[in-house]
């Protein structure tokens, strides 16, 4: 049997892991991370010392860091930095690259010469493609003085926080506290200067009963500012799912009112959102959620497993479906989803602060992809990816609120290991299963846990039968928590969505 560990030995790791990290912060001094002032002066530098006909210059560079507990205890620390220069010259009717980590006048001179002496041993290239010029972006300021400042003591502190929660409750707690400083940042000879640094973190935690009996999930990710995560109250939720979940009901397969909450959510949104930029709507189309994969035909979705920690997103492709069916014959201002379904590209948007740059560095616009379930734009050659600034739109109804005003149901916090299904004739049908708190709704109060189900279901049939939207929320579409994909992502409410057989998740 797991036992909690002591509150001693907790404390004491937790003590010894933390005046480390403070020690090393002068053993091993931060590389700088790049201002826009910064990134002007050396991208300035590199195309001044190029005597060439026209010079790109790209540079990235950053921090990706993060601490992991596990059995209530801190297991890891991560950092890692890394920057880079890529320089790209054009002499005559020639062209070369080079790159350099090495960042001192010596090592830009060194790149900028490479670049000149790859050209110069180049063929000819009869055309070229312009370069793009000064351009205007909507600003946004990703990279906020606390964000920048959060570190290794202080992610130390939010786990002792939520160690300490999760003990007084009896639960053990593994956790991820991740953090991505990035910059990247293109400039060239004819005036180009597109520039982007980006700090985020988040806070997911798992709280499970020490005998394995429950389970439950609580967290946040993309998050631009450090003042929107409270570590002590998503202990708290995801502790109390974990104590609540135990001895769980078990109520037959079929169809149910279901309300997931935004991970879950994110999670069920993902398999659909790249049908918007497929050309005219129609056939594959790049990622999905996250992971690709799918059962192989004549596989049956209702008894498949998978291995634990799995879940990638279907994302639609060959099992299952495509879009093509369903968009073959739409068009824009066609009724695709309920009323209460919106969706929109809000480039420049306050909460989530992504990058208002396309990736050929054309400015971003604002895209309003659905509009109370009517198709608005569709193809590619939008002003916007449909993955940037996301934000699924809603009301001010908090979970607590939708439970309220559910008769029957049930509450679902997390999706995992969702997969592909062949089908035919159901686009985007997916499969997956429920884990980390499962609650039986009955007039408007939460009376018991439930045992985890797998289920079936295409987003394009649960968008249509939504019946409640709550409030949107910053998370992660994928399977990862540190990736550059958080979207604005609602509770919602869902008819008719199908429970296909019992699950052995907790």
């Amino acid at each position: 049997m797991v036992t909690s560990p002591p509150r001693a030995r907790v404390s004491a790791v937790t003590a010894v892991l933390f005046n480390f990290w403070q020690r090393s912060s002068s053993l091993y001094p931060v590389p700088p991370m790049y201002t826009r002032e910064e990134a002007k002066r050396i991208t300035d530098k590199v195309i001044n010392m190029a005597k060439a006909d026209s010079v790109e210059v790209v540079l990235t560079g950053g921090e990706r860091s993060g601490t992991r507990w596990a059995n209530s205890s801190i297991t890891t620390n991560l950092v890692q930095y890394d920057r880079q220069l890529n320089v790209t010259v054009r002499v005559g009717q020639k062209t070369g690259t080079a790159n350099t980590r090495d960042f001192s006048d010596a090592g830009l001179q060194t790149m900028v010469e490479d670049a000149v002496t790859a050209a110069q041993a180049a063929p000819d290239t009869p055309t070229f493609a312009e370069l793009l010029g000064a351009q205007e972006y909507v600003l946004v300021d990703a990279a906020l003085p606390d964000m920048v400042n959060f570190g290794p003591a202080q992610r130390a502190r939010m786990v002792r926080d939520s160690i300490d929660i999760a003990e007084k409750k009896g639960v053990l707690g593994a956790g991820y506290i991740p953090k991505i400083d990035q910059t990247n940042c293109t400039a060239n000879s004819k005036g180009l200067f597109a520039y982007y640094r980006n700090v985020e973190t988040g806070f997911v935690l798992t709280c499970r009963m020490p005998d394995g009996s429950g389970s439950g999930w609580s967290g946040t990710t993309g998050i631009k500012d450090i003042h929107m995560i409270d570590a002590k109250a998503l202990t708290d939720v995801a502790a109390a799912k974990a104590l609540k979940s135990r001895n769980a009901k078990a109520l037959e397969p079929g169809r149910y009112t279901v309300i997931l909450e935004p991970r879950a959510n994110a999670r069920f949104l993902s398999l659909m959102t790249n049908i918007f930029n497929a050309p005219g709507g129609r056939g594959g189309f790049p990622g999905g959620g996250g992971g690709g994969g799918g059962l192989p035909p004549g596989v049956d979705p209702t008894v498949v497993g998978g291995p634990p920690g799995g879940g990638g997103g279907g994302g639609g492709g060959a099992f299952g479906g495509g879009a093509g069916n369903f968009l073959k014959d739409r068009k824009v201002g066609d009724k695709i989803f309920s009323d209460l379904f919106s969706l929109k590209s809000d480039v420049g948007n306050a909460v989530l602060r992504q990058s208002t740059m396309l990736g050929d560095n054309k400015p971003a616009k604002a895209v309003q992809w659905v509009e109370k379930g009517l198709l608005r734009n569709l193809g590619a050659g939008q002003p916007a990816n449909v993955n940037m600034s996301l934000v699924q739109e809603g009301s001010d109804l908090s979970v607590e609120d939708m439970i309220k005003q559910t008769r029957r149901g049930l509450l679902v916090t997390f999706f995992w290991y969702i997969r592909g299904v062949p089908a035919e004739g159901q686009p985007l049908l997916n499969t997956g299963m429920t884990r980390d708190g499962l609650f039986l709704i009955e007039n408007g109060e939460i009376v018991s846990p439930v045992q985890n189900f797998r289920w079936n279901m295409s987003p394009l049939v649960g968008y249509n039968n939504l019946s409640l939207v709550g409030k949107p929320v910053p998370m992660h579409l994928g399977e990862s928590y540190d990736g550059g994909n958080a979207a604005l992502v609602p509770p919602v409410r869902i008819e008719e969505f199908y429970m296909t057989s019992v699950s052995p998740a907790v």
